[in-house]
């Protein structure tokens, strides 16, 4: 007999055994993700983590991207339901449901994407997550995109400008930021924003930098204003179908509660700080000009936005919470 083939034959039985036993428990866990492959998303979020997951796991805990599973506003019930096993939804998508996530949204709260999403997903542990507003899934974490800033068509000579300006808001307290300042808002998901922009329904968006470029908006718009105070963000919230989760079994489950909450948060939250940097280079190559606010316009918009804070706050009240003391808590947190 050769014994190099012996040898070879053997191993190959051994390697057989040893993927039948591991088939068996392997898990591909489906995402629906809703943004377009250039997204941060698809391109480094939910790739870092299959590779977490797979190396935690050895290999049988992997994910599995898919698109176009249901419009934006439609994500957390295709989570809830199993239609996909694990996604991310944007609070203000779904009004009315989530009141508690809009504290990280309001006006006048400064940071980058990770230092926001860290003290949100802190907040959440210690004050919000007892609501208990996402049912029926796992919430693995909540995070921010970075500072959103006011994108359009025109140049604007001061915020004024802005009343009557039709402009594209996200949901959550972007429409109040809008609001506040006199826009016609203008609702879509963010993947029909180009199209609103290009056929005039709309003269601007409420984006921050990585999305500008990533759904090609700076293709349309022409400035960008930004404002070291904060302007607004969105919150997110990475989530996991309950029934899938329980279906792990014991090894697989601690590979996924070791790696959510505050430092998923903070990954997550890294992740767009950087694709916010690509973002703005990408929008100063396309010839959009970048304004800061001058002083007396973020006075302007201090002002006008200041009533916004409370309108939150009674929000959160209404829920069972202390809203100044979780508000308080959270800016502890931020620059």
């Amino acid at each position: 007999m050769n014994y190099l083939v012996k040898g070879l034959s053997a191993s190959a039985i051994a390697l057989s055994a040893m993927a039948s036993t591991a088939t068996a428990a392997d898990r591909v866990l489906t995402v629906s993700h809703w943004a377009g492959p250039n997204h941060a998303m698809a391109t480094t979020v939910f790739p870092w983590m299959n590779d977490e997951l797979s190396a935690c796991s050895g290999g049988s805990l992997t994910l599995k991207i898919e698109n176009g599973l249901a419009p934006p506003p439609a994500q957390y019930d295709t989570i809830r339901d199993g239609v996909a096993d694990i996604g991310w939804i944007v609070h203000g998508y779904t009004p009315g449901k989530f009141k508690t996530t809009k504290m990280i949204e309001l006006p006048g709260t400064s940071g980058n994407a990770e230092q926001m999403s860290v003290a949100f997903q802190s907040t959440h542990e210690k004050y919000l997550a007892a609501v208990g507003e996402a049912k029926g899934v796992q919430v693995l974490t909540n995070f921010v995109h970075g500072p959103g800033n006011i994108n359009s068509v025109k140049e604007l000579s001061s915020l004024a400008d802005m009343n009557g300006m039709k402009m594209r808001v996200g949901g959550g307290v972007a429409n109040n930021v809008g609001t506040a300042l006199g826009v016609a808002g203008v609702n879509v998901p963010a993947p029909a924003v180009y199209e609103t922009i290009a056929s005039g329904v709309a003269d601007g968006v409420f984006f921050p930098m990585e999305t500008l470029f990533s759904f090609k908006i700076s293709e349309l718009v022409k400035h960008v204003y930004t404002n070291p105070d904060g302007i607004y963000t969105t919150s997110f919230a990475i989530i996991m179908n309950d029934d899938v989760y329980d279906e792990l079994d014991d090894a697989q489950q601690a590979c996924v509660d070791g790696m959510r909450g505050v430092e998923m948060a903070r990954s997550v939250g890294a992740f767009w700080d950087e694709a916010d940097r690509v973002g703005l280079e990408q929008v100063i190559a396309a010839g959009v000009e970048v304004h800061e606010l001058s002083a007396d316009q973020r006075a302007f918009f201090k002002d006008a936005t200041s009533g916004i804070e409370a309108d939150v706050l009674a929000e959160v009240d209404s829920r069972g919470i202390n809203g100044q003391e979780a508000l308080d808590y959270m800016r502890s947190m931020l620059p």
